[in-house]
């Protein structure tokens, strides 16, 4: 007679993965992402800070004055201007004399954009000589 012995050990079996799958799929996912990525250089303005609290204006003369108020006005030396029209100003006045600098007065409350849209039509006018104060009113 035959006795079963429902005691006995099995036999376990080595369970192993195999990662080779693995590391083509990591590797598949790592190259979509390099090339989904966008390589977009951003533009960048440098801006030198001043420590001291005044600035003199060394040259009167060689200098013009754009001044953005509280309300977002812009004033050229002076005289009420609007966004659209400061790039053919300033050209004008820099083919008279390249040297001239434009001073650039903010109040400090006013947005960060409008500050920058106006230096970059300054700078489409052909200039980048271009100093920012702020303004004390």
């Amino acid at each position: 007679m035959k006795t079963h012995n429902f005691y006995q050990k099995e036999e376990k079996e080595l369970i192993s993965i195999n990662i080779t799958p693995l590391i083509d799929i990591v590797f598949l996912l790592l190259v979509f992402f390099m090339l989904a990525t966008s390589f977009i250089q951003k533009s960048t303005i440098e801006v030198n800070l001043s420590s001291g609290k005044t600035v003199e204006i060394e040259n009167q003369k060689n200098s013009v004055v754009l001044i953005l108020n509280k309300k977002g006005q812009i004033y050229l030396n002076k005289k009420l201007i609007n966004i659209s029209n400061i790039r053919n100003e300033i050209t004008n006045i820099i083919e008279k004399n390249p040297k001239h600098k434009i001073l650039i007065k903010s109040h400090k409350k006013i947005a960060v954009q409008k500050v920058i849209r106006l230096i970059e039509e300054v700078r489409l006018a052909g200039t980048d000589n271009i100093k920012l104060i702020n303004l004390e009113k």
